[in-house]
């Protein structure tokens, strides 16, 4: 079966999302869509620090106030979104896979220079996933992990963000 390409409303509701997390307080590490191959259907991947900080339980509990608080857009099921770690090996992989560059140089062996014109990596798969280059709505180009208070201090002003709109 082939990959259905993503509507242009969800493409939009993601990249309002990020700016939603963003002002709300929660800076992602990568937020992207990918097309669920087990479950037929598109899926927001959200890489973050805050997975090992506070655990997927509480984000999903957070992200479920701003998106009932109209917090975040109303495309957005949070049922949709799966959230990843940058700290477990799936997580890792899939930062890895939405940093690289989108196109491969053919090099001749012999003399070690390029041949032709770069070629564009249409999507890559890692697990049931399939990404696209179109589909990433954002990258956080940060190698330094932060620091527990620095995180801390960070969810606490995601949490009351999200607690003032749900009031």
């Amino acid at each position: 079966m082939d990959t259905p390409e993503i509507e242009q409303r969800l493409l939009t509701a993601g990249e309002e999302f990020d700016a939603a997390l963003a002002g709300l307080g929660l800076d992602a590490h990568a937020l992207f869509w990918a097309f669920d191959k087990d479950l037929g259907h598109h899926v927001l991947v959200l890489v973050t620090d805050f997975f090992d900080f506070k655990g997927p339980l509480a984000i999903s509990k957070a992200l479920f106030r701003a998106y009932n608080a109209s917090a975040t857009p109303k495309e957005i099921d949070p049922f949709t979104i799966r959230l990843h770690s940058v700290n477990q090996p799936a997580g890792e992989k899939l930062l890895e896979i939405v940093n690289r560059g989108w196109s491969i140089n053919k090099v001749d062996k012999r003399t070690n220079k390029l041949i032709g014109p770069a070629i564009p990596i249409k999507s890559v798969e890692s697990g049931d996933l399939e990404i696209r280059p179109n589909w990433i709505i954002s990258v956080r180009h940060s190698p330094d992990a932060r620091k527990s208070t620095l995180l801390s201090r960070r969810w606490d002003r995601f949490q009351r963000n999200i607690n003032l709109l749900a009031a």
